[in-house]
């Protein structure tokens, strides 16, 4: 078995680079009105990234067979991700269910453990459990039941698991090849399951112009942005991992997004309660801390 090493200050730089970029995605897809064409947008939009990134770069885009496995398991994990995460914020506040889907390191610990024979040291793990008990509580009302919207807390815990299968399956790959002809292929798969989703779940008494492309130009000018923004975020971490991080440290460090989306949901969606959250908060960002010195 192995222990976590400490993540060097470049890895750190990568992911708190990331997380800034993170949560703007998922503020700007909020705000369409048919969120299934926009995520379908986004995964298109990172195919044709990924495929510029990898003629730039000079990267041809085959892969060895021993990869496939893990594009296979990463686009499966995204998939469910996108979809859990835009079923939980068509009806969830941004500030609220943001930071339990973003609290897969406990996901992402459990499977390492069980399945990777990888150990971390007390102190990280006190870290990480600050982190998310920060980030449960950060949904938290006076006199409300914690679980007070079950559906919206079981479609947010699926989207945090299926992040860290993403997650695993993605830093697993970056011990061997680049991102770009890696991110290629799986958000090619990606998008073909968003087209078949989007065909099958569309309103039919929608115009099929109205859905694809809703008040143009604002509404695909937001998509091209959230692309654009994401596509950049994730990329600084598949360099982290690249870079020696680990993939429970540097998700946990990552969690450094979620007082951003607390800001975000209270001055730009409006949302109520932002004292409050904010202070669960700065609570997580001292466990990111922790987390950061434990390694």
């Amino acid at each position: 078995k192995t222990t976590s090493n400490p993540m060097d200050l470049v890895g750190i730089a990568l992911v708190l680079g990331s997380a800034a970029l993170h949560p703007f995605r998922d503020l700007l897809i909020k705000r369409q009105v048919f969120p299934e064409s926009a995520y379908l947008g986004v995964t298109g939009l990172w195919v044709i990234f990924a495929a510029i990134q990898s003629a730039i770069l000079n990267q041809p885009l085959n892969l060895p067979i021993d990869v496939w496995p893990l594009v296979a398991g990463s686009a499966l994990g995204l998939f469910f991700y996108y979809l859990c995460v835009m079923l939980t914020l068509k009806a969830g506040d941004l500030s609220v269910y943001y930071p339990i889907i973003r609290s897969s390191p406990l996901a992402i610990v459990a499977m390492s453990y069980l399945f990777l024979e990888q150990y971390y040291s007390p102190l990280t793990l006190v870290g990480i459990s600050l982190i998310l008990v920060s980030a449960i509580m950060i949904q938290y009302r006076r006199g409300a039941s914690l679980l007070q919207r079950p559906k919206l807390i079981f479609t947010a815990a699926a989207a945090m698991i299926a992040s860290a299968i993403y997650v695993l399956a993605d830093s697993a790959a970056m011990e061997t090849i680049t991102p770009a002809p890696f991110l290629f292929w799986v958000y090619t798969a990606l998008t073909l399951a968003f087209i078949v989703f989007f065909t099958l779940t569309r309103p039919q008494k929608q115009p099929l112009s109205l859905q694809l492309f809703g008040c143009w130009p604002s509404a695909w000018l937001s998509v091209l942005s959230s692309g654009a923004l994401s596509y950049a975020s994730y990329l600084l971490i598949l360099l982290a991992f690249q870079a020696g991080g680990e993939v429970a440290a540097v998700s946990a460090i990552r969690q450094v997004s979620i007082p951003l989306s607390v800001l975000l949901g209270a001055f730009v969606l409006k949302e109520k309660h932002f004292l409050a959250r904010l202070s669960w908060s700065i609570l997580l960002a001292s466990g990111v801390i922790i987390t950061m010195i434990g390694g």
